[in-house]
């Protein structure tokens, strides 16, 4: 065989000195095959390796009968415990634009944009026992169960002229409400104008307002005939126009300017809003 011609190799030739060459060319060898070492062929694919980093085509995995070895295994950082996925990835690993991660750390299940990864707060998570999920540090699941709010009854002021026949007054989710039978007896009753039933103590009972105050009107229904038989039995009812103040106080006559008899009885059913803005 001389080195400055082309020859074709017939049969067997060994070789006790290395080989060089631009390229050996196998006959009816194919682009997809490796020449081995013992003159045979294998596919290309049966060598490449486990990591495809710019791979385009379709990934498969075929999981086992062993149910612990199905899908694709991720190991958890030692360190940390820290075990996520990342996709929608750029071609720079700096740019987190876009990208979401998801995956465990060593006390939940979490889902959120990379670029939020400093915030363990930030993103959808699932805790360690599987028993609450929060959407940005806001519980999901299960609800917070709501306090229970119970109703406050509240301490009147009245003068020395009105008694309170029956009813109370109480708070109760943002709202007062008023259900009271007042009486008035007065031999010497002279108004015509803006008469007191009574007030509320507590400041916390009163309206309060965010801007100008307002007066809040409130269903009321005078009764002027007191029945001497029943000393809470009262007839000839008169619509009369009633309201409760900044200050607490429930007032009447303010409107109707009605000359006030000795005796009567007011009724006052209605609630009212503690918290009020004016526009």
């Amino acid at each position: 065989m001389t080195l400055d011609t082309d020859q074709t190799v017939t049969g067997y030739k060994q070789f006790i000195q290395s080989i060089q060459a631009p390229q050996f060319i196998k006959t009816n060898g194919t682009n997809d095959q490796l020449l081995l070492a013992n003159g045979g062929t294998a596919d290309v694919g049966d060598f490449l390796p486990k990591h495809y980093p710019h791979a385009m085509e379709q990934m498969i995995i075929e999981p086992d009968s062993d149910i612990r070895n199905q899908g694709l295994r991720i190991m958890k950082n030692k360190a940390n415990w820290d075990s996520f996925v990342l996709t929608g990835c750029n071609n720079d690993p700096t740019n987190t634009d876009g990208v979401w991660k998801m995956g465990s750390t060593s006390s939940q299940f979490r889902i959120q944009k990379q670029e939020d990864q400093a915030y363990d707060y930030k993103g959808l998570d699932i805790d360690f026992d599987c028993t609450s999920l929060k959407f940005n540090n806001q519980l999901v699941s299960p609800l917070p169960t709501p306090p229970v709010e119970q109703a406050i009854k509240q301490s009147l002021v009245r003068s020395m002229y009105e008694s309170f026949a029956w009813g109370q007054v109480t708070t109760y989710n943002g709202r007062g409400y008023i259900s009271m039978q007042v009486t008035h007896s007065n031999p010497n009753t002279s108004s015509s104008s803006t008469y007191t039933l009574f007030s509320i103590f507590k400041d916390e009972a009163k309206p309060q307002f965010t801007g100008a105050t307002f007066t809040i009107a409130l269903n009321a229904v005078m009764y002027v005939t007191k029945q001497s038989t029943n000393p809470i039995l009262w007839t000839n009812a008169v619509p009369i126009d009633c309201y409760i103040d900044v200050d607490g106080h429930v007032r009447i006559n303010t409107l109707c300017q009605l000359p006030l008899p000795n005796d009567f009885c007011v009724q006052v059913c209605d609630s009212y809003a503690l918290h009020n803005q004016s526009n």
